[in-house]
């Protein structure tokens, strides 16, 4: 589709009569200037891009700034243009905007998903200040989907894996499905191209089936409504792509139980005429039971509201039954940019500021949580608007992510709530603090003084917010009793002493400078790392005694033998053990945990466990490339479901000399094998050699280590 200038004018004057497109058309020459020459990978001018960006926002029905800033969101990366220049030829209005879309480029991180973490908290600090912002990052982000057929194929799964895993939840959060399904359309047939071209498939030739039996159910709708004196529009909508491999995969199922593929919509002109649509559609054909929603009472987190309802027609097949209103539907569609048009001048009242609750948050944990990993594993958690819907005792609803628990439940009404929380009552039942929450439960929390949280607590708590909090109070107490226990282990380390330079206590110590030598702040800061174990007593007492003392100086190892093939910078004779969870081969990188009285665990860095652990107590840890050992690892291979696959499988894994210990297949619902492998191997690199000699077979679709097993 080649978008011009002047159809952009035309739609911005179709919804904005008296629009002054002259900001418009001086952004579309600036542009212009910037990016003559510049051509995409495709090989088309660049202008095209932002053009189509542009493009995308009209017909959001978005104000003129927010056009104007789709054509100038590149001229800062792409050019010496700073945002400077954009203010002064275009006012501060749209700077901002232009500003908050800037990626950044002169900043060096330690790794890309760190870099994908600081992008993503410059984008949620934007969107605090002006959510236009990532309205255009979407039409952005569309555009460059639709032309990802251009990339490499390393970049095309690195794209739509960020897009599906942040950028589509974002449009749904933010209630433009629009935008969301087609994201997520996109995104699944980069990362699985052969099962969405199969589902793809299904998915036609069922529309072109059943186009007829849809057609007569859409007209007996419709003498049915005018019946009763209603008047409305109906229309026929079909499953998208994504939404049924998800349903594949989550229920376990075939293409061919996936019972309701096929729907209707009924568009109305009042909330009142919607549910008596409701009793028209279920005196027509029999509902099922529990698959009625009424999103119109309770309205989704992002906006959305609509009544949904399944039912049986005589032909035997499960149709899904939307009814809304007009704003309903524009809102369903198009989330907030729809949203904001229903609203005098754009204002954002009370129930707005609630229905972006969520934002705050996202805000609140981008200061709170330091390490980038977490934040974008809390980001990625809770971008994901699967909810249940609670109440408290006295009537208020609550909503939550689906999963939830008691526990989450409490700190959601106050931290102090979540602490003290010793039990729940759910509908005047007492009831386990794992328990999942379900829509309608009447949740009661049980405190006590004397109640405080565990690590236990971590497995239970669903949420960012209760994880978040339970960690904290966790690494406060263990901070408390570390201090206490370095400063105890100094003193006796002290007082057993026999050597005269050592005979000093605590109060003669200038303890503030002996931190300062460990690049610590303060004493307590040294005491705690004694505690903890990061620093020994023997490196203290080498920091202590001047060297004129010092009968025989020694040149403390830099790395001790500690246990498994791995060493430990400064600390000697510990136990090693290697975490279960992700179990870590020579080559990987890695982390130890120190454990009191335990020695130290060391896990993958990236595990999902480490991520809850506390972080003052990670460590350090190498590979001893000296040491050889075998280590026993599992991976699956997602393959062609066909006779002789596994023993094709097998024979490469023994021509690399790779013992198997043990193996499982599984058929799946798309007609594809799961094959599950224990092997094992010396490195990384053998294990790597031994995925690449795998992806050389015909029929091999994907390869993935196991975090655990």
């Amino acid at each position: 589709m080649r978008i011009r200038i002047n159809d952009i004018l035309d739609e911005v004057s179709a919804y904005i009569p008296d629009a002054d497109t002259r900001m418009i058309e001086k952004a579309y020459v600036f542009s212009a200037r910037i990016h003559q020459g510049q051509t995409r990978l495709s090989g088309e001018p660049y202008l095209n891009h932002p053009l189509m960006v542009a493009w995308m926002i009209a017909k959001m029905q978005l104000d003129t700034a927010s056009i104007a800033a789709g054509l100038l969101h590149d001229t800062v990366e792409d050019s010496l243009t700073t945002v400077d220049d954009i203010k002064n030829e275009f006012g501060e209005e749209i700077s901002a905007l232009v500003d908050g879309l800037t990626k950044i480029s002169k900043i060096h991180f330690k790794s890309k998903e760190e870099e994908q973490a600081e992008n993503f908290r410059k984008m949620l600090l934007a969107m605090n200040k002006d959510l236009r912002v990532l309205l255009i990052k979407l039409a952005d982000r569309l555009h460059n989907m639709r032309t990802l057929e251009f990339h490499s194929v390393a970049a095309q799964q690195r794209i739509a894996k960020e897009t599906l895993d942040i950028y589509a939840p974002l449009a749904s959060r933010l209630g433009i499905y629009i935008i969301k399904t087609e994201l997520e359309g996109l995104s699944f047939k980069y990362l699985n191209s052969e099962t969405y071209t199969k589902l793809k498939a299904g998915l036609d030739t069922k529309a072109k089936e059943k186009e007829a039996l849809l057609k007569d159910m859409m007209n007996l709708v419709v003498t049915e409504l005018e019946k009763v004196g209603l008047k409305g529009k109906v229309i026929s909508r079909i499953k998208d792509v994504y939404s049924v491999y998800r349903k594949l995969n989550s229920q376990n199922i075939d293409f061919e139980n996936v019972y309701d593929i096929l729907g209707i919509r009924i568009i109305l002109n009042t909330v009142e005429e919607c549910y008596k649509a409701l009793g028209v559609i279920h005196a027509m054909w029999k509902p099922i039971q529990f698959r009625f929603k009424d999103y119109i009472a309770m309205p989704k987190q992002n906006m959305y509201q609509s009544l949904h309802t399944t039912v049986i027609i005589p032909q035997g097949e499960r149709i899904e039954v939307q009814i809304r209103t007009q704003e309903m539907d524009n809102i369903a569609n198009e989330g907030i940019a729809a949203h904001w048009r229903y609203k005098e001048k754009g204002k954002v009242d009370k129930e707005d500021e609630k229905t972006f609750a969520w934002l705050r948050q996202l805000l609140e944990w981008q200061t709170e949580l330091k390490d980038p990993k977490e934040f974008l594993q809390s980001v990625k958690v809770d971008l994901y608007p699967d909810e249940v819907y609670v109440f408290t005792p006295q009537g208020d609803v609550m909503r939550l992510p689906k999963g939830s628990t008691p526990l989450d439940f409490a700190y959601s009404v106050h931290t102090g709530l979540g602490h003290q929380c010793m039990g729940a009552k759910v509908n005047g039942q007492i009831v386990p603090l794992k328990y999942t929450l379900k829509s309608g439960d009447v949740i009661e929390i049980l405190k006590s003084a004397k109640q405080h949280p565990s690590k236990d607590w971590l497995r239970i708590a669903k949420t960012t917010r209760a994880k978040n909090k339970i960690r904290a109070w966790i690494i406060a107490q263990e901070r408390e009793q570390s201090i206490t226990l370095g400063r105890e282990l100094v003193e006796k380390t002290l007082k057993s002493s026999h050597s005269p330079a050592l005979q000093k206590t605590l109060k003669e110590l200038n303890l503030d400078k002996l931190a300062a030598s460990f690049s610590l702040k303060n004493k307590d800061e040294l005491f705690a790392a004694v505690g903890f174990g990061k620093i020994s007593t023997h490196q203290i007492i080498h920091k202590i005694i001047p060297d004129e003392v010092k009968d025989e100086p020694k040149k403390e190892p830099e790395k001790k033998l500690a246990s498994g093939g791995i060493t430990v910078k400064g600390i000697e004779d510990l136990l090693v053990k290697f975490g279960r969870c992700c179990r870590p081969l020579p080559g990987d990188e890695v982390v130890g945990f120190i454990s009191r009285g335990k020695g130290i665990t060391v896990h993958r860095v990236g595990c999902a466990y480490v991520s809850d652990m506390d972080q003052q107590r990670l460590i350090p840890v190498e590979w001893d490339t000296s040491i050889a050992e075998t280590h026993e690892i599992e991976f699956s291979v997602s393959c062609d479901d066909k006779p002789g696959m596994l023993g094709s499988i097998t024979a490469v894994i023994g021509a690399q000399n790779v013992n198997i210990s043990k193996t499982s297949t599984q058929s799946l619902a798309d007609g594809s094998s799961r094959c599950v492998f224990r092997v094992l191997v010396k490195n990384l690199q053998e294990l790597s050699l031994l995925f690449s000699k795998l992806q050389g077979l015909k029929g091999i679709y994907g390869i993935e280590r196991s975090q655990t097993f």
